[in-house]
């Protein structure tokens, strides 16, 4: 994930595709996030990015349960946007 630079923000979706039907997303996160997630990968033994590859699909395989948030927030901070 470090260094690696992802499809324009105006490619289409075929465009982002890479050769077998993967896509691929650029992720920021602010130091507290991007260290909590590396001491989990480092306990587990995994890569970052079978971490979060992961963690999407866990998070789509729940969607339908009602226990995950529906809305986006556009910010952590209520009032701002």
């Amino acid at each position: 994930m470090s260094g690696a630079k992802g499809p324009s923000k105006g490619a289409s979706a075929e465009q982002q595709r890479g050769p077998h039907g993967e896509r691929s997303v650029t992720l920021r996160m602010d130091g507290f996030a991007w260290e909590a997630i590396e001491q989990q990968c480092d306990g587990l033994g995994v890569s970052v990015e079978d971490f979060i590859a992961f963690s999407a699909l866990y998070y789509l395989a729940d969607i339908d349960s009602g226990r995950v948030s529906r809305q986006i927030a556009r910010s952590p901070y209520p009032g701002t946007s």
